[in-house]
């Protein structure tokens, strides 16, 4: 019996294990399905979680990249005065008031040289009693300068007759032609030239040209003409345009820059090719290195332009430009998360600037600027060679790294400068007009414009007589093209 009830025991015991062996089963491949969920789950969130990081720093670039032009165009903004506007004074920070200051000598228009008409103004009954008055010698002078009544400058309509005369000899009419006048135009060349000068040099839109005409003079012009005037006035003036670009190529120095344009609502790029005496202005729809390598094939001398990739492959000396370098390393050093090193490093490229500067603005001595190059290579090899750890000063180590020695060419060469401002300042005429009239409508509108503004900037270059010079460039290139 006491078998029996051990063995009963003992199966019972058994049969106990067994249900928590179940249980326990139960429940580890409820934890095991669950624990496998969880890895997957974890598994999508890690992938989630890379997504969310990529385009965090996507999101981060795009910010850092409108902080820098927020604060490029933050200077570009007048900033009031605000202890001015706190304390309403009239008085600059100085203490100094404004307008003419005690003790200043006064200035005003001189009188011309010489007077064009003299007219003789008296009073024959006095204003006050109305009593005859006599007259006398003695007089005052006031002088005024005017320009001319719109009623004298009404349109002068010029009929020529034109002898049908015969050559006994030739055995064949021949006539002749007007002076100063442009085959088969109907428009003088007076009125060509100021209208090409009140487009090109003043940016007045042809719509303003027609009501201009019309209100100063009388003349009724569709703006249909006004542009196949100008087309005409291109056609003449494409002599002169060869002439520049030919001279340009040849100049010692030269200077190429490119801003956008468009032409019916596509884009464009209007490129400029500048030296001291000419600028020459072509609009491509492309902004590749064969618009440089076509304008400047066969030139010589030093190519002065900014960092821009079109230009590495042209087949001249190059000298690449300090203030965009320096432009965007300030820009850099001053982000709210700009690192020491980028701000370290503007300061350096600063300070070498400065010594070229003050190298560059002494007589040329060819030995010297030689040994002065070694010393600056070596500088700029330094940077070049140096280990960054952050993200900032390693994209401005990288222009230094592309550009190297075109940064110092302008000590091998005379009057080469530093900067491309003097290209800068040549475009900024399409910059204003692109702002005004928003490009073109067709491409020969574009080439138009850009044949005839070359001509009309490069005289104002020169300084000389814009009106007189541009007159005589029409009837030249009439003169070529009949």
């Amino acid at each position: 019996m006491h078998g029996y009830f051990s063995y009963k025991s003992m199966d019972e015991e058994k049969r106990k294990l067994r249900l928590q062996l179940d249980t326990y089963k139960r429940a580890w491949e409820f934890q095991k399905q669950k624990t496998t969920t969880i890895q997957e789950e974890n598994t999508t969130l890690k992938k989630e979680n890379e997504k969310l990081r990529e385009q965090e720093e996507k999101l981060r670039e795009e910010l850092e990249k409108v902080k820098r032009e927020r604060d490029t165009y933050k200077g570009m903004l007048f900033k009031p005065n605000k202890q001015l506007l706190v304390s309403g004074l009239a008085e600059q920070p100085s203490g100094r008031k404004r307008g003419g200051q005690r003790g200043h000598i006064g200035y005003g228009r001189k009188n011309p040289e010489h007077s064009d008409r003299y007219r003789r103004t008296y009073l024959s009954y006095c204003p006050e009693c109305t009593l005859p008055l006599k007259r006398t010698q003695a007089v005052r002078t006031h002088t005024v300068t005017d320009i001319p009544q719109w009623t004298e400058q009404e349109a002068v309509v010029t009929a020529y007759e034109i002898e049908r005369q015969w050559c006994r000899h030739c055995k064949k009419e021949v006539n002749a032609v007007p002076r100063n006048v442009l085959p088969q135009s109907k428009l003088g060349t007076t009125l060509l030239t100021m209208i090409c000068v009140w487009k090109y040099r003043f940016r007045l839109p042809v719509g303003k040209i027609t009501e201009l005409l019309k209100t100063m003079y009388g003349l009724s012009i569709s703006q249909g003409a006004i542009m196949h005037t100008l087309s005409r006035a291109r056609k003449y003036l494409s002599p002169q345009y060869e002439a520049f670009l030919t001279e340009i190529r040849g100049s010692p120095v030269k200077h190429a820059d490119e801003t956008g344009w468009r032409i019916a609502g596509r884009n464009a790029w209007c490129w400029a090719f500048v030296t001291p005496k000419e600028t020459l202005y072509t609009i491509e729809e492309s902004r590749g290195k064969g618009v440089p390598e076509k304008k400047l094939s066969g030139a010589t001398g030093v190519l002065v332009r900014d960092d821009y990739g079109a230009y590495e492959k042209l087949p001249l000396v190059q000298q690449s430009c300090w203030a965009h370098l320096l432009r965007k390393s300030h820009e850099a050093s001053v982000q709210e998360n700009a690192s020491e090193e980028v701000q370290y490093l503007h300061k350096a490229l600063k300070d070498l600037f400065g010594l070229l500067a003050e190298d560059l603005s002494r007589p040329f001595d060819k030995v010297q600027r030689q040994e002065l190059h070694g010393w600056y290579r070596e500088d700029l090899l330094k940077i070049i060679q140096k280990t960054y750890s952050s993200a900032d000063t390693k994209r401005i180590q990288t222009r230094i790294t592309n550009q190297y020695t075109n940064l110092l060419t302008a000590l091998l060469y005379k009057d080469v400068p530093l900067t491309n401002n003097t290209a800068e300042r040549a475009i900024r005429p399409f910059v204003i007009t692109r702002k005004i009239s928003g490009g073109s409508q067709t491409q020969r509108g574009a080439e138009i414009h850009a044949v005839n503004m070359s001509i009309i900037e490069t005289i104002a270059k020169r300084k000389q007589p814009l009106l007189q010079t541009l007159q005589d460039y029409l009837l030249q290139g009439a003169a070529v093209k009949n």
